[in-house]
Order: C-alpha cells, then structure tokens, then sequence
C-alpha cells in the first residue's frame, strides 16, 4: 500500500513540475519595471473589488510575462484582471502567468501559430478570452489548450464563458475541443474557411449546451446542421451571415422558444416562404438585408413572428415583393428598414376601431411603438394605395424617411412622399397614357429649322450644280469656235525676202518694173 502511496506522490510531483515549469527554455518578457513599459491600472469598485488593467500592446514583444506584476499584489482573490497583448509578434502564445482572479485576457493581431499545451492551466477563472486575427490552424487548437489544473486523476475545467476566434485559418473542430469549457456561452467563429461542417465539427458545437451566442459569419458554409440546433437549447442570438445559404436552416426551429436575435444578410436566398420562420416564438430581431438574389417575400411570412421587434430589410435590388400586410401581427414592432430595394409599393388593411363613448370612428395603427420607419431609395409608385398606407402606418417624428420620393407617375416624378395626401392623391385622375411635353429645344435643333436649313443646303447645292454644268458647256463651245480667228500660218525665214531684209542686204533685192523684186540689184 505504502508503494501505492508512494507511486502516486511521485505522478502529482512530476505533474505539478512540468506544470509549473511553463517550459523554462521557452523565454518571457522581462517583467522588471514592467508597469514603465506597459499600462498599468488598479482602481476599486463599492464592494472593494480591485481591477487590475495591465496593457501591453505595440510593443514589439515576442513572448508574454511569466507572472504579473508586483502592483497587482499576490493576493488575487476578489480581483479582476484585464490584461491584453495585442499588435505585437507573438508567434507562440506561451501559458499565462498563474493567477485566481477572474481573467479577460486579449492577445489580437500578434500572428499567432502556435499554442503552448495546457495553456490555461494556472488561469482557471479565465472569463473571457480573445484570439481573433491571428494564424491558429485546427491541427494547433486541440482540447489539451484548455485544460484546467490537475486534481488527483483528472483536470478540471476552466470558467471561460467567452471565446473569440475570429479571423484565423480554422476549416475544422476537434470534437473534444470545449471539453474542458462547459461554461461557455459566447462563441465567434467568423471569417474561418470552414465551408463544411464535418462530422467533429459538427459534435464540437453540438457539445456547447450552455451556448447564447454563436457566430458562424462569413464561414463559407451551405447548410447549417440539424443536429447542432437540436443541442443548443439555450441559444439566444445566432448570426450566419455572409455565407452561400439558398434557404432558412432546417430545424431552426428547434432553437425557436430561445433564440431572439438571428441574421441571414448577405447570403443568395431568392424567396422566403411562410415555411421560413415558422417555431421561432421568442424572436425579437431578424436582419435579412444585403440578399443580391432576393425576389420576393410571400404572404403570411411573418405571421409566426408575433414577439418581432426589429426587421432589417434593406439593399436588396431585387425585391419586388415584400408582405407587409402579414407584420401586422407584430405589435410590439420598433424598428421597419426595407429601404434601398426594387419596391414599388406596399398595402396594409387599416383596422377600425370605434370608440363607444364618442361614437367616433378611429383607425388603430399597426404598430403604436414604431420609431424608425425607413423606406427610401425604392421605385415607388404613387398612388391612392401607397399614400392611404404610408398614412396609416404613421412616418415617425424625426424618421430619416424623409427623403423617399415617387419614381412614377409622371406627375409626381421626384416628389417627396411626405409632401402627398390620400386627400390630394385619391381624387385626382391620372390618365394611362400621355404625352410627354418637353422643354424647347435650342433653335438649331427645332424640327422647322433642320428642314429649312435642309431644303436650303439641297437649292444651294442645285444651283453650283446647275452653274458647273453651264460653265462646262460654254468652256466646250469656245474650244471648238476657236474664237472666230483664222490659225496663223508660218513659213521659213531663211527662204524669204524678208529674212534678207532683215539680216540688211537689200541688194539682193530687185524690184521690176511691175512692182517684182529680184533677187539681185
């Protein structure tokens, strides 16, 4: 039995030896005058609780502390201890100084790969810790990170309630990954290429029964698991924007007495069905904004969203139907943004309420706690309809609606919606068809110009036709006349008689008695 003893006391000292040696050839920042270097704060709330801030960020270091500095005392039960690292080179994030106040520790943007194994063993009470922006890959987070200390033959967990991973190389989950934090309720998985949720992916989340919070944001994925809604009974906000879903997870509604805040912007849905929501009792605030594929949304969508308090639905190009007579269920309605898409008019039954004592006839507004009622940047079309709703449901006092104007008809082309009355819309007739009477346009442009400038350019052009030819035939005539002259004939001088009298030898000449001349004289 000693032996036993024995055996088992040499196991606990070898432990609590490699525990508490934090890889003594792994070196730490030098944590003398440390508080000259970094921030450090202390300050004390009512109940003499002391927060401790220690602060080291962009400063070059390449390792954290091996135990916290001495202003935060030994004595570090009843504390609070914020204590962030983040923007500098930490390649490998070594474990933390030992410590029992409960712990918010940040190490962002410092280029983490590597997780030295156990990593939180001397912070049990660790409550909330951020590694986004970082290099972590699936193969570095493994279950070990997040052990706890050791007792006898097992190692308890630790209390960390919030894990941010965001931003990292993460495509998978090890199924035994939150083993060690039952007590997590807050989880940040966004911008990791998971694009699938493969089997163990699937068991680690699944695993998280306590969870309240979960982002898989800009994840990459097509399907959101069944399986995972069918655990997570107690979540509350659930954001899976920015992924490639062509339709509502199915099952969601396994998560429907909980869950009160979900997000689906920015994924290639074309059409949400009364099918759609359909169990999500408890749900408060829905962002289906920034679809580029949404067309339509049919009647009774929101007929199931009774407790709805928050509906965004903005900057989607393509929607052209939007139910808005099915949100009258939705009472408790605050906030309305179906700005910026391809509407050109909604339609609401206005309910009539009459008031026995008066005998007066009252219309009752659908949601008598809306505060933000957000409708411009749509194509809408003026008519009775539109303005008789937009009446009914009441433009908040200092909405930033204010700038919605009709895109059609003509006649109120660019007005201000707010401007308009059902009184001054519903009687007026605006007739289907009409002509279009523009601004004059300049007097080169007028119809009767451009012909008169045409007709004048073709007489113009006529008449130097007309003078060319006359020139032509006239050259012609001239030409064949020769002007009415004889041609000049010429003989040669060196036989005439003018050619002597021209070189002076005139007595060559003879003249006979007849008037001849002869040759000699």
């Amino acid at each position: 039995m000693d032996y036993k003893y024995m055996l088992l006391f040499l196991t606990l000292g070898a432990i609590a030896a490699l525990s508490g040696a934090q890889h003594e050839n792994i070196p730490y920042e030098d944590v003398n005058d440390i508080c000259e270097t970094c921030v450090c704060l202390t300050a004390h709330d009512g109940d003499k609780r002391y927060h401790h801030l220690l602060s080291c960020t962009l400063k070059r270091f390449k390792h954290i502390l091996s135990r916290w500095p001495e202003e935060f005392g030994k004595n570090h039960n009843s504390v609070d201890i914020v204590a962030t690292f983040s923007y500098n080179n930490i390649e490998l994030l070594q474990q933390l100084p030992a410590t029992d106040a409960k712990l918010t520790f940040s190490c962002r943007h410092c280029g983490i790969k590597y997780l030295q194994e156990p990593t939180f063993i001397d912070v049990p009470n660790i409550r909330r810790l951020d590694l986004s922006w970082n290099e972590i890959t699936s193969d570095v987070l493994t279950p070990g990170v997040f052990r706890g200390p050791y007792r006898v033959d097992h190692y308890e967990p630790i209390d960390l309630v919030d894990l941010d991973l965001s931003h990292n190389k993460l495509h998978a989950l090890d199924k035994k990954l939150f083993e060690h934090t039952p007590n997590l309720t807050k989880l940040n998985l966004s911008y990791n290429d998971f694009t699938v949720f493969n089997a163990p992916t699937i068991a680690a989340l699944s695993s998280v029964t306590n969870l309240q919070d979960l982002d898989l944001s800009y994840t990459a994925i097509k399907t959101v698991s069944a399986s995972i809604f069918k655990s997570l009974v107690n979540l509350r906000i659930l954001n899976l924007s920015g992924n490639q879903l062509t339709a509502v997870p199915d099952k969601l509604q396994l998560v429907g007495s909980s869950l009160m805040a979900l997000n689906l912007a920015e994924n290639p849905i074309e059409r949400f069905t009364e099918q759609s929501f359909i169990g999500l009792k408890s749900l408060q605030s829905l962002n289906i904004s920034d679809m580029p594929a949404l067309k339509a949304i049919d009647k009774r969508v929101f007929t199931h969203l009774e407790t709805l308090r928050r509906l965004d639905c903005a900057h989607n190009p393509k929607l052209v139907e939007f139910d808005l007579e099915g949100l009258s269920h939705c009472s408790n309605l605050t906030n309305l943004d179906i700005s910026y898409c391809a509407l050109t008019t909604i339609f609401v039954i206005a309910n009539v309420t009459n008031k026995s004592e008066t005998g007066e006839t009252t219309l009752a507004k659908p949601w008598p706690h809306l505060h933000t009622f957000e409708t411009v940047g749509n194509p809408w079309y003026c008519n009775c309809t539109l303005i008789q709703s937009m009446e009914y449901i009441g433009l908040p006092q200092g909405s930033a609606d204010s700038a919605a104007r009709c895109d059609t008809p003509y006649y109120f082309a660019g007005e201000l919606i707010s401007n308009l009355t059902s009184q001054q819309i519903c009687s007026l007739r605006i007739p289907k068809k009409f002509k279009i009477v523009e601004e004059e346009p300049p007097r080169f442009l007028r119809k009767r110009y451009i012909i008169l400038s045409v007709i004048t350019a073709a007489v113009v052009v006529s008449v130097g036709v007309l003078i060319g030819f006359a020139i032509a035939a006239i050259r012609r005539r001239l030409k064949r006349d020769d002007f009415g002259v004889e041609p000049i004939r010429y003989t040669s001088v060196r036989s005439s008689n003018l050619s002597a009298f021209s070189h002076g030898n005139t007595n060559s000449i003879v003249v006979n008695g007849n008037g001849a001349t002869n040759g000699n004289l």
